[in-house]
């Protein structure tokens, strides 16, 4: 295994010892003027976003939110969220991915019973925007700066002060009441998101073999036309195109962090073809598969 000295993408995902990782996003990197800056798509795990440079336009489930050079966002657990620069500015942005039950305490003390179960069961929320202001939100963001910078470093401890900075930023959420409570949560997803969750899921799980649109019309539940116009409409992209984005990047992470050759990687990816591969993945990042790499 590769030593991982490199943010790529949102890093390799299996981390049971320190369930972790750190994505950068930077315009620069975008192949494709029609790609968006943060690809469609949900996790399970929890995020924390910083914008360093730039404005974007983040879209968590229906809602938009304008977040400016210094603002950050957290998506809460299943929220599909994309991003998109504004205006054709420079954008970067990193964002800190992390599973919320890393917080709970062994035994069922207060902190866990009273603040962080809710959480956990969805009775409470994070608030999805998190403004450059005086006051907890300037420290919440101060601690998301400062996780950045102990990932990238590691020094000895470093899990440790990352944890330190978790806990910090929900006791300022939680101690200055600006979570939501479940009676003040936004109306339950549409059918079309709830349509759109299962085929990425689909995508996700199955992205290693042979994926048709009739297989994900399916899964979501209707017709292939209905499907095709909803995913676009939710993406921003066909699902031919997501599919083939979704491979490139679990490819870029087996290059980066794995020593098995491009053309178990094509295979492992999904890609049944390694010229077809090596096309799909330049196209996507700007670079080879070998080139990527070499890359520091």
């Amino acid at each position: 295994m590769k030593k991982n000295n490199a943010l790529v993408f949102e890093g390799p995902t299996e981390t049971p010892d320190f369930p972790v990782r750190i994505s950068y996003n930077d315009s620069r990197n975008v192949v494709n003027d029609s790609d968006r800056l943060v690809y469609c798509h949900y996790h399970s795990e929890y995020e924390l976003i910083y914008v360093t440079e730039g404005s974007i336009m983040m879209e968590i489930d229906t809602n938009l939110i304008h977040v400016r050079t210094g603002d950050a966002v957290i998506i809460n657990g299943n929220e599909i969220h994309s991003g998109y620069c504004v205006n054709q500015e420079n954008c970067q942005m990193y964002g800190i991915i992390f599973k919320l039950d890393m917080l709970s305490s062994h035994e069922q003390d207060a902190c866990q019973s009273k603040y962080l179960d809710p959480f956990l069961c969805g009775q409470y929320k994070f608030p999805s925007y998190i403004p450059n202001e005086s006051g907890w939100q300037a420290k919440v963001i101060s601690e998301m700066v400062s996780i950045v910078e102990m990932y990238r470093q590691q020094p000895f401890g470093y899990e440790w002060k990352i944890k330190s900075c978790l806990f910090s930023i929900v006791a300022e959420i939680i101690a200055n009441k600006a979570f939501l409570a479940h009676n003040e949560q936004a109306v339950i997803p549409s059918a079309k998101l709830e349509r759109f969750q299962k085929s990425i899921a689909y995508i996700q799980e199955h992205y290693y073999s042979h994926i048709s649109i009739e297989d994900l019309a399916g899964v979501a539940g209707i017709s292939v036309d209905h499907f095709y116009k909803i995913f676009k409409q939710i993406s921003g992209e066909t699902p031919v195109t997501y599919v083939n984005r979704h491979r490139t990047r679990m490819a870029a992470n087996l290059l980066k962090y794995t020593d098995l050759s491009v053309l178990d990687i094509a295979l492992q990816t999904g890609f049944d073809n390694v010229s077809y591969f090596i096309k799909t993945f330049k196209k996507y990042t700007g670079f080879t598969p070998s080139a990527w790499r070499k890359m520091d």
